[in-house]
């Protein structure tokens, strides 16, 4: 018996908050395919989503969306009113 999507993407959703420490990043699974969808500050943090999503997909195919968004130093102080 496989097991239904939603209990699926709950599983890989607790794994990637455990194993990459990322909790935004949004997991839908469709047919034998795990899409992840989100914004990370790094490669490596992509990188070690699709990892951690891997584990728990039960050899489903990955379709790794998460799109790098780099933090930005900020450009002066801030000053407060």
């Amino acid at each position: 018996m496989t097991e239904q999507p939603d209990y699926l993407e709950a599983r890989i959703t607790e794994r990637l908050a455990a194993r990459a420490h990322e909790l935004g990043v949004q997991v839908d699974v469709r047919d034998q395919t795990v899409y992840l969808r989100g914004e990370v500050v790094s490669e490596e943090r992509r990188r070690e989503l699709e990892e951690a999503a891997r584990t728990a997909a039960e050899g489903r195919e990955i379709r790794n969306e998460v799109s790098v968004v780099p933090v930005r130093a900020p450009d002066g102080e801030e000053t407060l009113p």
